[in-house]
């Protein structure tokens, strides 16, 4: 009768963990980077003024000095993490911040703003980024609750703040007798996604719409045949050196293999789509198995799922919510 009962309640309980597994998938893949090491942030030199600060664990930024002062491309996840990023500026050069450019409106990228305008940055970005940055903070915020918590980060330190500057297609800030342009050629990962080029190192700062070995997020695009576009244009542009939001430095090759992803796993869902699977059908059958060791692989289950949303619906599994 006891032993009756305990293979009873070990049924109950194996039933309930497998319920688990297949309703949070993303919840505990989440769980299961918390307890993964990933390597420090690190700065790599990439030119004699340029500077490539590294996070594998978030998003990447850039650091581009010059006699007149500092332009930074993406202050980071947090105000901590901003102070981080100065403290490190500040090793490099005494020269003053005077920009600091968001590429995109993911947190990952800008909760750090109100520290790099406490420190006299002027913050630019694309239109469309800013608007997005205002009418989805709180959302934002709270979708970055797993990594707070892992690295004890409080989100009451955080304060929402906008670019100061916004710009429409096309932007020149120039520092110390050169030219950044900032580059925005439609919606790509997002609406508001854009660039900053520096034609004198012919080097571009992508932002998350390209991201090295590294499986992109389709959450946030309006379309993947856009997003590609944007891509096959920056791979026309003079461009000898990929500066990612997520992922180590690339070549046209390596943005070539993040146009190959798109087109491979929008086209696997759509042959999903017509073999008549539904969305949990498909994120838990689809196999892609050339990518699957990139950077994020663990999340192809809420990619895919974003991405049976897309092309069901016509709109953002995140925006359009």
């Amino acid at each position: 009768m006891d032993r009756a009962f305990s293979r009873s309640r070990c049924m109950v309980c194996l039933a309930l963990v497998l319920g688990v597994l297949w309703m949070y998938p993303s919840q505990l893949a989440e769980a299961a980077q918390e307890g993964a090491k990933t390597p420090p942030a690190t700065i790599k030199k990439i030119a004699p003024d340029l500077y490539f600060h590294f996070d594998f664990d978030s998003s990447n930024s850039i650091i581009w000095v010059t006699d007149e002062g500092v332009l930074v491309v993406d202050t980071r996840q947090h105000p901590r993490h901003a102070k981080d990023l100065i403290e490190k500026i500040k090793k490099i050069t005494d020269k003053p911040i005077r920009w600091a450019f968001i590429t995109q409106a993911h947190g990952d990228h800008y909760l750090g703003n109100q520290v790099l305008r406490q420190e006299g940055a002027i913050l630019v970005s694309q239109i469309d980024a800013a608007r997005i940055m205002d009418k989805y903070f709180d959302k934002d915020l709270a979708r970055r609750g797993a990594f707070f918590k892992r690295h004890s980060y409080d989100p009451n330190e955080i304060k929402r703040t906008l670019p100061d500057v916004t710009f429409d297609t096309q932007m020149n800030i120039s520092l110390g007798g050169k030219v950044a342009q900032l580059l925005y050629f439609g919606p790509a990962q997002d609406p508001g996604a854009s660039f900053l080029y520096l034609p004198h190192v012919k080097a571009l700062a992508t932002g998350g719409s390209y991201a090295t070995r590294s499986w992109a997020n389709p959450m946030f695009t309006p379309s993947v045949d856009g997003w590609i576009a944007v891509l096959r244009k920056v791979l026309q542009m003079d461009v000898e050196i990929f500066l990612p939001g997520h992922g180590d430095t690339g070549t046209k090759k390596d943005v070539q293999e993040a146009v190959g992803f798109l087109d491979d796993l929008q086209a696997g869902v759509k042959d999903a789509i017509a073999k008549g699977m539904t969305k949990e059908q498909a994120a838990k059958t689809l196999q892609l198995p050339k990518y699957k060791d990139w950077r994020n692989a663990d999340r192809a289950a809420d990619n895919i799922t974003a991405m049976y949303h897309l092309l069901t619906t016509g709109k953002s599994i995140y925006l359009d919510r």
